[in-house]
């Protein structure tokens, strides 16, 4: 399967990058199939003029549930005519897709990720980290927490709509290489990840769906909808805590399991106490920390790649 990427409407100091060092490595440049990598292809149709003979036109949606907050006037239906498969990150979103082609056109798959920069742990220096930006009042509740205790706050400063105070005041880390992110979180016992998109004040909603009753979208009046983070695995990788704020949707568990590979906090007080009982008891913990390093094996890049070029 030849892979081509495109990230012009993506993030070039992202994680995207960084995965494609793999997928250069996994790329057939001779195949009839293609796999495309980046969310331009769905914006810039004439990006796929050069592919439309190829039998497999296979796309990567990493950004999903994305695409349905954007433009009121845009559905994103016929963006997907193009590929043959849509492997999605979103169960909902293949869900509310494939019934709308009426087949399996999007299908559901693990976030592909490989840690290739991280081969040194447990040399903790922290106890807890956030890496992101602070894009609603879990990131601000999450970052008052933390920073009570010997902590990281890991950002771009590229990435915020909210121009939070703490975004600029109580940053520990800002614009890092991923590869320094990384060996940052793997000396930091514990880190924070939550498996929600939150939508900005600014957003259009498209009323085709903020009125749907899909499940993908029960929440979508709150500000909220679905999306699994690939932060949960970068943790994993690390061989640091993954700490998970519960939600309505939990797809962290089709991936780890609560209370053998993660730990759920549903308040910042318990998250509190959590963290009370990591500083003094890492021991209690490591095997969990054992367990979701392992189980991130199962997600890697050349894995997942591996599926999807097998069909």
């Amino acid at each position: 399967m030849k892979v081509i990427r495109n990230f012009g409407g993506d993030a070039d100091w992202g994680v995207l990058p960084y995965l494609q060092n793999t997928l250069n490595s996994l790329s057939d440049e001779n195949s009839e199939d293609v796999f495309f990598n980046g969310v331009q292809f769905i914006d810039d149709s004439s990006l796929l003029t050069p592919y439309k003979d190829y039998k497999r036109r296979v796309l990567f949606a990493h950004w999903s549930p994305c695409e349905f907050m954007t433009r009121q006037d845009y559905y994103y239906f016929d963006a997907y005519e193009f590929f043959t498969e849509v492997y999605c990150v979103c169960p909902f979103t293949c869900d509310f897709m494939n019934r709308y082609y009426g087949y399996e056109k999007f299908k559901y798959i693990p976030y592909p990720y490989t840690n290739y920069s991280v081969n040194t742990f447990y040399e903790y220096d922290s106890l807890v980290s956030w890496f992101g930006s602070i894009h609603g009042q879990d990131h601000i509740n999450a970052i008052d927490t933390i920073s009570r205790f010997n902590y990281k706050f890991i950002t771009s400063q590229k990435n915020t709509w909210m121009h939070h105070p703490y975004e600029y005041e109580k940053c520990t880390h800002v614009g890092i290489p991923t590869e320094d992110k990384l060996k940052e979180v793997s000396k930091t016992k514990s880190s924070l990840t939550f498996n929600k998109l939150y939508v900005s004040p600014g957003t259009k909603y498209n009323p085709g769906y903020i009125n749907n009753q899909h499940r993908a979208f029960e929440h979508f009046r709150m500000g909220i909808l679905p999306q699994f983070k690939v932060r949960t695995h970068e943790i994993a990788t690390c061989k640091s805590l993954i700490l998970c704020h519960r939600d309505p949707w939990n797809l962290i568990e089709d991936f780890y399991e609560p209370g053998k590979h993660f730990l759920y906090f549903d308040t910042f007080d318990e998250l509190t106490e959590l963290l009370i009982d990591i500083d003094k008891n890492f021991h209690k913990y490591a095997m969990i920390v054992e367990n979701a390093f392992e189980q991130a094996k199962k997600y890697t890049v050349e894995n997942i790649f591996e599926y999807i070029k097998t069909n």
